[in-house]
């Protein structure tokens, strides 16, 4: 992110467009970062289903 100094003023103009920029920016598709996404949730969800374990019972403590 830019930080302005507080003195300097921005045109109308150039606000409008800074803005239009920003909007397309956050709006256009990234495949990489799409394909990153999906396997760190790939990732995630393989690790809560081996994370499930069950401890063995112990025939004694079970009578």
């Amino acid at each position: 992110m830019i930080h302005l100094n507080s003195e300097i003023r921005l045109t109308d103009e150039l606000e409008r467009q800074l803005m239009q920029e920003a909007i397309e920016e956050q709006a256009r598709f990234k495949p990489g970062k799409a394909l990153k996404n999906l396997f760190v949730k790939l990732n995630g969800s393989s690790k809560q289903a081996a994370g499930v374990k069950v401890a063995p019972r112990n025939v004694e403590s079970a009578a």
